[in-house]
């Protein structure tokens, strides 16, 4: 590429690709719309070709060569920053902003722990943490969009380096008394009671996988798409859940007790992983998903785990 295109008309390239229109791109880069299609007109007459197609209806879109082209920009622009980083005199500490989708069932129950103190030993550090199934995850990750991932229970897709954090077992949740919290339970006990579902992309199709797979036919009272309400619909007395980790505490959030019970037998469990995109990571995501591997590995994590029994 001829060092005419400079960094900005790259950065102003890649985010009319990411966002889809060149007034979104002027927007996140708090510069003049003419200022971005300026930069787009450049890079296309350095290339030689049209890279966009541009539509009244739907915007712009790129060509296979435009988004293959915003993709070795992105990773050029990063790779610059990543140097500027290093070389700055208070490379001790953290800066920019640190975008992390994760997934909402169990992430809320260390992630704010973890970042917290990170943030407030780097003050310049700005994170923003997005819930988005797995797919949503990995398809704004390789977007630009985000910069580090939790999820679970997906095929990786190329372009992603992924690292396993933890395996996590099913276990009942179930209100304080309740008979089947005095000896333990098996899927079959716990079919036998009225069941709650999260109705999450990930924990939805694996919970009913787990009956299924045994023939087991519960009946389901009510579903919800946050652990809160299902902890509440429990701790009311709506009926049992088959969750996968645990959080701190063992009320609801209406208050009520609750307990959480291992599952007998052998059981397929969630698998939450880590992911980055592939390439050299600034410096803000190797530190938090270090952090991340770090917990997954100590005591703290697995207080959060209810082990299978059997």
């Amino acid at each position: 590429m001829s060092p005419r295109v400079s960094l900005r008309a790259m950065a102003a390239f890649a985010a009319t690709v990411e966002d889809g229109s060149i007034a979104a791109a002027a927007r996140r880069l708090n510069i003049a719309a003419s200022a971005v299609a300026a930069a787009v007109d450049q890079v296309e007459a350095e290339v030689g070709a049209s890279l966009l197609v541009r539509t009244r209806a739907k915007g712009i879109a790129p060509t296979g060569e435009g988004r293959v082209l915003a993709a070795r920009f992105r990773t050029l622009l990063e790779d610059c920053d990543n140097v500027l980083e290093d070389a700055r005199a208070g490379a001790a500490t953290l800066s920019g902003h640190l975008r992390i989708g994760y997934y909402a069932p169990v992430a809320p129950a260390f992630l704010p722990a973890l970042l917290i103190p990170l943030q407030q030993a780097n003050p310049g550090l700005e994170i923003t943490l997005v819930d988005c199934s797995a797919d949503e995850a990995q398809e704004a990750l390789l977007a630009g969009r985000l910069d580090l991932i939790l999820f679970a229970a997906a095929p990786v897709r190329a372009g992603i380096v992924a690292r396993k954090m933890l395996d996590l077992p099913p276990y009942v949740l179930a209100p304080l008394g309740h008979p089947i919290t005095r000896d333990g339970a098996t899927l079959e006990d716990v079919a036998a009671h009225p069941v709650i579902l999260l109705d999450r992309p990930v924990a939805e199709p694996y919970v009913s996988a787990l009956f299924r797979d045994r023939g087991l036919a519960p009946r389901i009272v009510a579903r919800a798409n946050t652990t809160e309400m299902v902890r509440s619909l429990v701790g009311a007395g709506a009926g049992l859940a088959v969750l996968n980790m645990r959080p701190r505490t063992d009320r609801s959030y209406g208050g009520e007790g609750l307990a959480s019970v291992p599952l007998s037998g052998e059981l397929p469990p969630i698998t939450l992983l880590v992911g980055r995109a592939d390439g050299r990571p600034k410096r803000a995501v190797a530190v938090v998903q270090d952090l991340l591997l770090g917990w997954a590995s100590g005591p703290k994590a697995r207080d959060l785990i209810v082990s299978q029994k059997g």
